[in-house]
């Protein structure tokens, strides 16, 4: 079965996702490095408006940026429901600053018929250390996915 989603997906790799559907995401404005039906990969430049007073990406931001990628890794699954995120726990260990790129990594891990489990990882690629690791619930809801 043709999966339209992973192909659009894919029509981007290389290029922002100016076709995601979410706003915010597009603030984000994550660069689509590779996709298959279990990974996908985003980079991103943290921006002056990304950062906390220190200087570094804002614990927030970078949240937001792994559960973004979460999001897509879950879409083009191909599934008809909308699993909602349930949980998102992330650990933090080193900084990423301003015009620096990070690059977040999820999989998939457990793909079961009420909940999906995620796993991320965020490398700072200016120095290649590990910035964050998260991992993530989503649970099945009633709301359809449109085509």
């Amino acid at each position: 079965m043709e999966n339209k989603r992973l192909q659009l997906l894919q029509s981007f790799i290389g290029r922002p996702f100016s076709g995601s559907p979410s706003p915010f995401a597009r603030w984000l404005n994550g660069t689509v490095v590779s996709v298959n039906e279990k990974a996908v990969e985003f980079q991103f430049t943290v921006r002056k408006e990304m950062t906390n007073p220190a200087g570094t990406v804002h614990g927030g931001v970078l949240s937001s940026m792994i559960d973004d990628c979460i999001g897509v890794n879950f879409m083009i699954l191909g599934l008809e429901n909308f699993y909602p995120t349930i949980n998102l726990n992330v650990d933090f260990f080193n900084p990423a600053f301003e015009n620096q790129t990070v690059l977040v990594k999820t999989e998939l891990i457990k793909l079961g018929k009420t909940i999906i489990h995620f796993n991320a990882v965020v490398i700072n690629q200016t120095n290649n250390k590990l910035v964050a690791k998260a991992g993530s619930n989503l649970a099945i809801s009633s709301i359809k996915i449109p085509d």
